[in-house]
C-alpha cells in the first residue's frame, strides 16, 4: 500500500470517528499543533524514528507531549506508534483536513497577480469564485509580476490563465501558425 493511500486511509478512520463524536472542529486544531510542534523539532522527528527506542517510551512521550489534546488525536498517535507508522502523522493530517474540508464544501484557489490585490477586489474575487462554485473559497494570493498582469486561478487541478503574458503568448502563436502564414498569403493574393 502506498504512503499517500495509508495516510488516507487512518485519516479517513480518524474523521469518521471525530464526526461520530462531534469533535470535528477539536481534533484537526489539536492534530494540527502536534504536526507543527513536530515540523519545528527536529529531534522529536529523529526520536520517533529510531528504531532504538522502545514503543512503550514513544507512547508514554507523545502522551506528555500532547496532555490536554483531545482523546482521539492521543489514540491515534498511540495506533501510529503500535503500526509503526508515526512517519506518517503530517500526511495523516493533511489528508484528515482535506476530508474535513470537502464536508464544509470548502475549496482552496491560488490566484496569481502581477501586483498585490487590494482587500476590496480579493473580496470581490472570492465573492464571484463562490457564486460559480457554490462552495466557500479560501483565497492564497501570490504576486509575480512574470504574468504581467490579469490574474491566473488555480482550482485544484484546473487554471484558468487571464494573464497578460498568456494574452501575449497566445497571439504569438497565431502569428506564427501556418494558419496565420497561410491566411495572409491568401488575402495577399486577392
Amino acid at each position: 500500500m502506498s504512503e499517500g493511500r495509508i495516510a488516507r486511509v487512518y485519516a479517513t478512520a480518524l474523521y469518521q470517528a471525530a464526526a461520530e463524536a462531534g469533535r470535528l472542529e477539536i481534533v484537526p486544531r489539536d492534530l494540527g499543533e502536534f504536526v507543527r510542534a513536530l515540523e519545528a523539532s527536529p529531534e522529536l522527528r529523529q526520536f520517533l524514528a529510531t528504531e532504538d527506542v522502545s514503543d512503550a517510551l514513544k507512547k508514554e512521550v507523545l502522551l506528555e507531549l500532547t496532555e490536554g489534546a483531545d482523546e482521539l488525536v492521543r489514540n491515534l498517535l498511540r495506533l501510529l506508534v503500535d503500526k509503526s507508522r508515526e512517519g506518517e502523522v503530517a500526511a495523516i493530517y493533511r489528508a484528515f483536513v482535506e476530508l474535513v474540508e470537502r464536508a464544509q464544501g470548502i475549496v482552496h484557489v491560488e490566484v496569481v497577480s502581477a501586483v498585490p490585490l487590494p482587500p476590496e477586489l480579493q473580496e470581490e474575487l472570492k465573492a464571484k469564485v463562490e457564486s460559480s462554485l457554490n462552495k466557500k473559497v479560501e483565497l492564497k494570493l501570490t504576486v509575480d509580476a512574470d504574468i504581467l498582469g490579469g490574474l491566473r486561478l488555480r482550482i485544484g487541478d484546473r487554471v484558468v490563465d487571464a494573464s497578460i503574458r498568456n494574452r501575449l503568448e497566445r497571439l504569438r502563436e497565431l502569428l506564427i501558425s501556418p494558419v496565420a502564414s497561410l491566411e495572409g498569403s491568401v488575402e495577399a493574393a486577392s
